[in-house]
């Protein structure tokens, strides 16, 4: 039995994934989003096991720290990072060979100028600001003129161009989002076309996030960038998948099994008071694992293919359950996410139960929490 709590990481249910999105996208190739640990899966391990695979590209990450996390780790494929690098930092990117997200003139020219300092040429991804209003350069003709420039100096190289949906995961019958989804592909595929007018090679171009993937976006790109979906989640209740297989459970352990009797109070603030005699059991998992705290009273668990409810607070490293009239004892396996013989938890359900967001939840699963990666 292991101890406390633990997440298994199927790497079979990964495959499966990839080959779903594969199917999607055809020909294209695969820029596997591993921020933020994998989303909580573990980066490392995670990227290990798809760099063996010949339609994956590139991993996308977040910051330095990430980037050189997997190369360390002997990740050679290309490391891009999404989000902007501190100037300070431009030499050892350019040393490590990482892309860089540029959204500005001067940035292209200032890493290349450390770029030239140090006999290296710098590899940028140009971020284009279609209308998600976070990085990238405006949608206008100075633009145009930029990338001309960036492409004239000597110590730098386009790797690629990408934008980024910000409402490609609304419900269909919301026309609007819709629009402006459309016009957001439609802008990007206009600056595409004129930067190739001008004989510049725009390298490997995205758009398509899990949500665009799921929807056929992109069609003109030549890669896509899924995240959730490759943890075999969904982006929005605007789509649904069942070839998609959710790679990760997260289980426990029973720690102390208690009889109590009527108003008896459980938990912090006792928010939960019995009303007749009951068998309570408390497991080691808390929101300090990343299980929410706003689960209290209204999710469940699995306890030896049963499901018992939630009873009480969430405390950060334990949580209670109601085990009246299941069999079981300490060191017996609670599946808090996951399925049993015949029973089935999803994330989505806790969500729906919490009002929490998927990704976020995903995400929260903390470092303490064992990563068992099966097959």
């Amino acid at each position: 039995m292991r101890d406390r709590v633990w997440a298994e990481i199927s790497y079979s249910k990964l495959r499966n994934n990839l080959d779903q999105i594969k199917k999607i996208i055809g020909d294209k190739s695969i820029i596997c989003m591993v921020k933020d640990n994998a989303y909580g899966h573990g980066s490392v391990n995670v990227s290990k096991y798809l760099s063996k695979d010949d339609r994956v590209k590139a991993f996308a990450v977040a910051c330095m720290s990430e980037a050189k996390e997997l190369r360390d780790n002997g990740i050679d494929k290309d490391i891009i990072i999404i989000g902007l690098i501190y100037r300070s930092r431009y030499k050892d990117a350019i040393i490590n060979d990482y892309v860089m997200t540029i959204s500005t003139l001067e940035q292209a020219i200032e890493i290349n100028e450390v770029a030239g300092s140090i006999s290296k040429v710098a590899r940028l991804e140009i971020g284009i600001d279609t209308g998600m209003g976070r990085i990238g350069f405006p949608v206008n003709e100075k633009t145009i003129e930029d990338i001309k420039k960036i492409s004239e100096l000597k110590n730098v190289s386009i790797y690629g161009f990408f934008t980024h949906f910000s409402v490609a995961d609304s419900d269909k019958d919301d026309v609007e989002s819709i629009k402006y989804t459309e016009e957001q592909e439609r802008k990007y595929a206009d600056i595409i076309d004129k930067v190739k007018s001008l004989g510049i090679s725009t390298g490997n171009i995205s758009i398509a996030n899990s949500a665009g993937v799921l929807s056929g976006r992109g069609e003109n790109c030549t890669s896509v960038r899924p995240g959730i979906i490759l943890y075999g989640l969904l982006p929005s209740k605007a789509f649904s998948n069942n070839d998609l297989q959710p790679i990760m459970s997260l289980k426990s352990q029973i720690i102390h099994i208690k009889e109590i009797d009527s108003n008896t109070s459980i938990s912090y603030g006792r928010t939960f008071v019995s009303k007749g005699k009951m068998k309570i059991a408390t497991i080691s998992c808390g929101y300090g694992d990343g299980y929410p705290r706003s689960a209290s009273n209204k999710t469940e668990v699995i306890v030896n293919d049963k499901r018992c409810k939630v009873v009480g607070r969430v405390t950060m490293d334990m949580l209670m359950v109601d085990v009246t009239g299941v069999d079981c004892k300490v060191e017996d396996e609670v599946i808090l996410i996951g399925e049993s013989k015949s029973e089935k938890i999803t994330l989505q359900e806790i969500c729906d139960e919490t009002s929490e967001f998927t990704y976020e939840v995903m995400t929260s699963i903390g470092k303490r929490v064992e990563r068992v990666y099966i097959d």
